[in-house]
């Protein structure tokens, strides 16, 4: 069963690192809308869900374009949107479109949406050449038919115009189109951690079912399965039902099911389709509705309605999961936004807005965009003593300013994690409306975390954590890189060139997120049949060269060198200029990119720097919790990926432009 519940959770992660960073985007605030609607018009109502969002493994730009090297955050930018449905004539869009617009507002862009009349992909399809044509610096849009809308999007790309996909698409790897990302529902996460919830509520689970309204579907199988998943894991059994469109046989089939299952408690709907006859059946029965009140049955489902909301109200439905609608137009601009001025691209090929759950804490709560917010973000370092940690805050300063929020950083005035749990707990006394933190030692860290969570505050880790399972603290989500794989694959990749014997060096022993790193390089260096340790040095440049240099001088074996950061490589820089070594002599890596890094990735001394996108782990943390207060929006999954990215020779051009504020 250990086996079983590691395989589930490692699919799950899979997932995860696939479609989940930046699903944290940007807040609505104020009135003000540069967006003008083409062909608004009353039509067919019908609209695609995004499609299975499989992809390509994170660090693969194979099937993206590059990025802008020029840096320019003030320059003027003008993006298309294109959908193949209007909130003129589809009220989901109307949500959509509302976040495009805030988003435009927000950001000083300007936004041009583009849609048919009605349902009509070939004029749905014009209108992409149609948007090209007006030469946009950025072309957002619904890649609703892939095959038919293949040619008009890669018109746009071999112009150098960037295209985000956004609600239809399924990545650019199954799209077979090389557009950067596509923000949509992660459908297998939805269903798995819908699961996990039951099971969290109850105890008395003893047999699950999922009600499949569209046995075939790509997403609502993927529901399925991820909602199976959860509950094999745990050992509990659980099975698919097939229901149909047609709500009075779907009762019938709901009903006949439980009275020759009578094990099955936990019972997952995948929208109204599936919610209304199921609560049709719960009726006709003398004590469904007490006993699913009274915990003996769990209900969730997927997508909201008024009955729906109304049923979580009342109790007798755990949760709706929401695919945040909002989130995907404002989350187009944001990202689009992001590489015309910054160079900044998604970090993954997939981009996961749901699932967002809506429970009874939050299903009446009414979005205030003008609602003035205060955020406190505690983090282990600063930009005063590590150079690092000036692209986080400058991450955070950008958002701040974009979004009209208040931002107060804390951090101690050395690396000490005792200060830092105190300035958690002074964060929390000053009751902010959300904290983000670096969740640096998770045991250390629990208690005060905890008392924030038990105050209300919402709370979300940034650059230093491994998520609210791992960690143990029921946070929001983790942003960042997934540290250890990091190190695996940098290991990978020294032993590619020719490591022997490794050596990672560890500026912060003891840091959690940099211990994980070692711990990914020299399990690489072990399952090849090598051997790798860890050398612990300080944050003084000068005491680190000379231990560097010792260490070396003791083990002349070592080879391969892997540093995590400007303040491990800078002092090994130094300890090569002090020994005359240079490119060829040594085979190093590093984590993380600054001037010096990227000159010695360009001069050959340095085989890569693993880029953890850390401008979008204080952006992404801002603009979440900005989200979360003034929109009800919550982080789409418990893990959102920055990294790792590899910069190596084959693309430092690209972000030497951008070290040191935006990289």
């Amino acid at each position: 069963m250990k086996k079983e519940k590691e395989d589930s959770m490692r699919r799950l992660h899979r997932f995860v690192v696939l479609l989940a960073v930046l699903a944290l985007v940007g807040a609505a605030c104020g009135d003000g809308d540069d967006t003008t609607t083409t062909s608004p018009a009353p039509g067919d109502t019908t609209t695609a869900a995004p499609g299975d969002t499989t992809t390509a493994a994170p660090g693969d730009t194979s099937s993206t374009v590059s990025p802008p090297i020029a840096v320019d955050p003030d320059r003027p930018v003008k993006i298309a949107a294109v959908q193949h449905a209007l909130c003129a004539w589809d009220a989901f869009w109307c949500t959509v479109e509302q976040g495009i617009s805030d988003a435009s507002a927000l950001l000083d862009v300007d936004v041009t949406v583009f849609g048919p009349d009605q349902f009509d992909l070939d004029a749905t399809a014009s209108l992409i050449d149609q948007a090209v044509a007006g030469a946009p610096d950025a072309l957002i849009l619904t890649v609703t038919d892939p095959v038919l809308f293949k040619d008009p999007i890669m018109r746009a790309i071999d112009q150098g115009i960037p295209v985000i996909a956004y609600n239809a698409g399924a990545g650019p790897a199954a799209d077979g189109i090389p557009y950067f990302t596509y923000l949509g529902q992660d459908e297998y996460a939805g269903g798995f951690l819908g699961g996990q919830r039951m099971l969290a509520t109850s105890a008395n689970i003893t047999g699950g079912v999922c009600i499949n309204h569209q046995v075939g579907s790509a997403n609502l199988d993927a529901r399925c399965q991820g909602f199976t998943d959860a509950l094999s894991a745990a050992g509990v059994s659980a099975e698919v039902l097939a229901i149909s469109d047609d709500p009075t046989a779907s009762q019938t089939t709901i009903s006949d099911y439980r009275v020759a299952n009578q094990d099955v408690n936990a019972f997952l709907t995948l929208g109204p389709n599936g919610a209304n006859p199921f609560y049709g059946w719960v009726d006709e029965l003398d004590i469904g509705r007490l006993s699913l009140q009274a915990g003996e049955w769990v209900h969730g489902t997927f997508d909201t309605s008024p009955e729906i909301n109304a049923n979580i109200e009342n109790g007798l439905t755990l949760f709706g999961i929401d695919q945040q609608p909002y989130l995907q137009g404002y989350g187009a601009v944001m990202m689009a936004t992001n590489i015309v001025r910054y160079g900044i691209t998604p970090a993954l090929p997939v981009t996961a807005t749901g699932p967002g759950f809506v429970t009874r804490d939050n299903v009446g709560a009414t979005a205030d965009s003008t609602r003035s917010v205060k955020i406190i973000a505690v983090q282990h370092a600063l930009c005063a003593w590590d150079a690092f940690w000036c692209v986080v805050e400058k991450g955070i300063e950008v958002a701040k300013g974009q979004l009209g929020v208040e931002v107060d950083v804390l951090g101690p005035d050395t690396f000490d994690l005792d200060a830092t749990a105190s300035l958690i707990d002074q964060a929390v006394t000053a009751a902010p409306d959300a904290i983000m933190l670096t969740v640096t030692d998770n045991v250390l860290f629990k208690d005060p975390i905890q008392r924030a969570i038990d105050a209300g505050i919402p709370v979300l880790a940034y650059n230093a954590g491994a998520g609210p399972d791992k960690d143990g603290i029921p946070y929001l989500t983790y942003l960042g890189q997934d540290e250890y794989a990091g190190g695996f694959q940098g290991g990978q990749r020294l032993i590619a060139v020719g490591g022997t014997t490794g050596v990672c060096i560890n500026h912060q022993v003891g840091s959690s997120n940099l211990d994980d790193r070692c711990q990914g390089f020299t399990d690489a260096f072990t399952e090849a049949g090598l051997s790798a340790e860890v050398l612990a040095i300080s944050d003084d440049p000068t005491a680190s060269q000379t231990t560097i240099g010792d260490f070396v001088t003791a083990n002349p074996d070592i080879d391969a060198f892997l540093t995590l950061g400007p303040n491990g490589a800078n002092p090994f820089y130094g300890y090569l200029d002090e020994t005359g070594m240079g490119a060829g002599d040594v085979i190093h890596g590093t984590f993380d990119l600054s001037p010096e890094i990227v000159e010695n990735i360009k001069a050959g001394v340095t085989q890569f720097g693993i880029d953890q996108q850390p401008f979008l782990q204080g952006y992404g943390g801002v603009t979440a919790l900005a989200l979360l207060v003034r929109q009800n929006i919550v982080p789409a999954l418990p893990v959102t990926p920055t990294g790792p990215g590899f910069v190596d020779a084959s693309n430092v051009a690209i972000v030497e432009a951008l070290a040191g504020q935006y990289r």
